[in-house]
């Protein structure tokens, strides 16, 4: 969540619980006002009735001429809690009668001149001036006294201090509900900032985190290109460090594959997708080249324009060398397929030429008996090879499901086993020279193992090495027992092999090419050797220069 989301989030929460609040201050203010307005108007209606009272009763005991009674009356009303002053002045303005006997004879100038009823409000208390006129009544004492002219005047003044304390209770209560109000806002808008400023963080850090510590290398950039931030998955994909990268062009990474159009079709399918995704070639600060799977995003601000590229990649050299991988197996498988047909036929055409002619051999003009052995001879040794080919087979299988290469272990002579394996191949192969150097001291060179397995080992070396070698060359078999170790080292003067070569030639299927020569097989016999030889708690060594020879060694425990 970005800080813009988070503070909008925050700001309509505090409008939904302002506007609440606002309500609720308004409801409040509204009824106070009620219930103030009614309590003034009934204080008013009281000051208003106490007015009309005192002057009504003084000023019918005063028409009546019985002063004794007026006075009377001001004793009465100066008892009153409200009544501040009630006096008689004269038409001068000099008090003659009063409820407080401090006051005769003071001078008012408020009635100079009065002519209607009049009140006056002043810091708590309000002054009623009521003009009195002449009657007939009056003229009786008072001969110069004319009907209907104002001979004197009433002067009251009430306290207004329970209708000002209303007015100030109602103001100080509609100012401490605002107040509060505003309070109570600002406060919730504090907590409720402070939570999704934690939250944000949290959100943050996490962001952080995950940044950090993804598998996948990140680079954020600007618009520009130039590096803002990377994470350690960078650095160790890249080999580049943060000093090295943060400041410069993203680009700076580009292998060469990407031009002007490549560009152009990434920022249409960021246009129309939102992103771009795919698979291109990066250059390590070492200089290496490695194959990536890239996802570039761009980040828009609110005017929708582009200010940042997130940049997410990881090095696949892994699954494409797998995807490699496969697609030399399937290659290799399709050559196995063909050659083990091949491989399989010949014997098998072979046999049934040479049954074919033991059957009917007036056929072909007839044979005598010794040509007749001959094709069973024949016969035999196809059939042995065929054998040989289907135990691979089976062996290959075994070995492919994770089963171990039985063994039958019996005490051996090396050099008995070495000289038979010699002597079969200088019949069968006579076209090279075999040269055998061995211990002299035969009657101790025996080992336990199993003589079938070690002797198939053999006759694979030896297979392979007149295989990959010109006639008439030479093919020389050691034997020697070094620091608890037998020895077996088949050598030749072939055609060798690479470096490349030597690192595939235990692989399954795998037959080292050659142009000079036509090689034959499944190419499973070195697999099956080394697994033979380990099984026995030996190894393999191989020793090749191409163009001029190799040297297998094959070690046994002297057991």
């Amino acid at each position: 969540m970005t800080m813009r989301s988070w503070q909008n989030r925050t700001f309509k929460y505090f409008l939904l619980i302002a506007g609440a609040v606002l309500l609720t201050v308004i409801v409040f203010i509204l009824s106070d006002t009620y219930k103030s307005r009614q309590v003034k108007k009934s204080l008013v209606t009281y000051m208003d009735n106490l007015r009309d009272m005192i002057f009504m009763s003084t000023y019918d005991s005063l028409k009546k001429g019985n002063m004794k009674l007026f006075k009377n009356h001001l004793e009465e009303i100066g008892t009153l809690n409200d009544v501040q002053e009630f006096s008689l002045l004269d038409t001068g303005g000099t008090i003659r009668y009063s409820s407080d006997e401090a006051l005769v004879k003071q001078h008012d100038p408020a009635v100079h001149e009065l002519q209607s009823p009049t009140n006056v409000t002043h810091e708590g208390y309000t002054t009623y001036y009521f003009p009195v006129e002449t009657i007939s009544y009056c003229s009786r004492c008072h001969l110069d006294w004319k009907l209907g002219t104002i001979n004197s005047y009433y002067k009251l003044t009430l306290s207004r201090k329970a209708l000002d304390t209303v007015k100030a209770t109602t103001l100080y209560s509609h100012g401490f509900t605002v107040a509060g109000g505003g309070l109570f806002l600002a406060f919730f808008y504090l907590l409720l900032t402070l939570y999704e400023r934690k939250k944000h963080e949290e959100q943050m850090l996490l962001s952080a985190s995950v940044f950090e510590n993804a598998a996948e290398a990140i680079a954020i950039t600007k618009a520009s290109g130039l590096v803002e931030r990377i994470n350690d998955a960078f650095t160790r994909i890249t080999g580049y460090e943060r000093g090295d990268i943060v400041g410069r062009d993203i680009h700076l990474l580009d292998a060469g594959e990407i031009n002007g159009q490549n560009y152009q079709e990434m920022r249409e399918q960021m246009q129309t997708r939102g992103f771009w995704s795919g698979e291109l070639w990066n250059r390590r600060k070492d200089g290496e080249s490695i194959p990536v799977r890239l996802s570039v995003t761009p980040v828009r601000n609110i005017q929708n324009r582009t200010t940042h590229f997130i940049s997410v990649f990881y090095d696949i050299s892994t699954m494409k060398a797998a995807e490699q991988a496969l697609v030399e197996m399937d290659k290799i498988k399709s050559e196995f397929i063909s050659s083990a047909a091949h491989e399989l036929r010949t014997p098998l055409s072979a046999m049934m030429g040479f049954t074919e002619f033991a059957r009917e051999p007036e056929k072909f003009g007839g044979f005598s008996e010794e040509q007749i052995r001959e094709f069973l001879d024949e016969v035999y040794d196809r059939g042995e090879a065929l054998s040989q080919i289907i135990d691979d087979l089976l062996d290959i299988s075994r070995i492919e499901t994770g089963k171990d290469i039985e063994l039958n272990l019996q005490g051996t002579s090396l050099l008995d086993l070495l000289g038979k394996a010699i002597d079969f191949h200088r019949v069968h192969q006579p076209t090279h020279v075999y040269r055998f150097v061995g211990a002299d001291e035969s009657d101790r060179m025996v080992c336990l193992l199993d003589r079938y397995r070690i002797n198939q080992v053999i006759e694979n070396l030896l297979s392979n090495a007149a295989k990959y070698s010109a006639d008439g060359s030479e093919i020389t078999v050691s034997c020697r027992l070094h620091e608890g170790f037998w020895e077996i080292g088949v050598s030749d003067q072939g055609i060798g092999m690479t470096p490349e070569q030597i690192e595939k030639i235990f692989d399954k299927f795998y037959r080292v090419d050659s142009t000079d020569t036509a090689v034959s097989g499944l190419g499973l016999g070195m697999s099956i050797a080394r697994q033979i030889v380990v099984a026995h708690g030996g190894g393999i060594n191989i020793q090749s220069e191409f163009g001029i020879g190799t040297t297998v060694t094959v070690t046994l425990p002297n057991n």
